[in-house]
């Protein structure tokens, strides 16, 4: 599927015997292979004896990109970039710890079992999300880790920005915003004891691009009303080159949080708050309280 895809990434018509000769199968097998792709949530036109076509280009991860322009900007970091994985976050939280102060970076074109906060499914179909985590060890447990979830989206939303989008907002506790839309969310894990060395993994999960019936299954579960980076006219960034830039402040602030904890992004956060100053009613185990959000305190409770 992988090498069939990359075939078709072109956005262009392509047909079943063209697809075949390339791959060396049968057209047969191609028909099956488009079949097992749209399981995958991807899109395709198709018309008898002119062949198969994606709704819209497609920018696939490229390995050797992301690794030349990686090394550049943080060399140490460890690279994992896969097909399809149940979870970038479980794949790596599988994985031997992380020496302390090195990274671990795991990106998938696809998730079979995304995960987001309160168990809730990540949804995004093959090519069409930035399905990232990153695994670091902290000697000690730092200051204020509840907090932390709230300093890597501070990273997350530098990466947005960087990428072009400027408009993208904070949402408490762990979402990016553009223009009303869920643009990214965040989920940390933690193992370890509290006293001592802490492993934690960082999963990022980017909407780059969504196709209509994803956007309109997401709103049906219940979900926040997507958006993705390629609705902003502004963007100027690649997938791949994206993927370098969120890499590259996830490792950032994870290293400076294990100096200064969340001191040193709470500023950064405040002046990205979407919900400061609106009506909110927050629904918890104990029942609703209603509103109007003052931002943050200094361990990351909505105030």
């Amino acid at each position: 599927m992988q090498s069939l895809l990359g075939l078709l990434a072109d956005g262009e018509l392509h047909s079943g015997s063209e697809l075949a000769a390339a791959l060396g199968m049968t057209r047969s097998a191609v028909w099956k292979q488009i079949h097992q792709l749209e399981s995958l949530g991807l899109v395709f036109g198709a018309a008898a004896g002119q062949g198969y076509q994606l709704e819209a280009p497609l920018e696939l991860l490229d390995e050797q990109i992301i690794n030349t322009e990686l090394a550049l900007a943080e060399p140490d970091v460890e690279l994992d970039v896969l097909w399809e994985t149940a979870s970038t976050s479980s794949h790596l939280l599988g994985q031997p710890p992380q020496a302390t102060g090195l990274a671990r970076a795991c990106i998938a074109e696809y998730q079979s079992a995304g995960r987001g906060r309160r168990g809730r499914a990540w949804l995004a179909p093959a090519g069409h999300g930035v399905s990232l985590s990153v695994a670091w060890r902290f000697a000690e447990s730092p200051a204020n880790l509840s907090c932390l979830g709230l300093a890597v989206g501070v990273a997350a939303l530098r990466a947005v920005h960087a990428a072009g989008v400027a408009d993208a907002q904070l949402k408490w506790p762990n979402d990016l915003i553009l223009e009303g839309g869920k643009l990214a969310g965040i989920l940390i894990d933690v193992q370890g004891e509290a006293g001592g060395p802490l492993n934690i993994v960082a999963g990022v999960g980017v909407n780059w691009r969504l196709n209509e019936a994803v956007r309109a299954g997401i709103v049906s579960s219940g979900g926040l009303r997507p958006a993705a980076m390629t609705d902003s006219r502004a963007l100027h960034a690649g997938r791949n080159q994206f993927v370098v830039l969120l890499i590259t402040e996830i490792v950032r602030v994870l290293r400076q949080f294990a100096v200064d904890g969340f001191a040193s992004f709470a500023e950064d956060w405040a002046a990205a708050d979407y919900l400061a100053g609106r009506k909110v009613d927050v629904i918890g185990d104990s029942g609703t309280v209603s509103g109007v959000v003052r931002g943050i305190a200094g361990d990351g409770r909505l105030r």
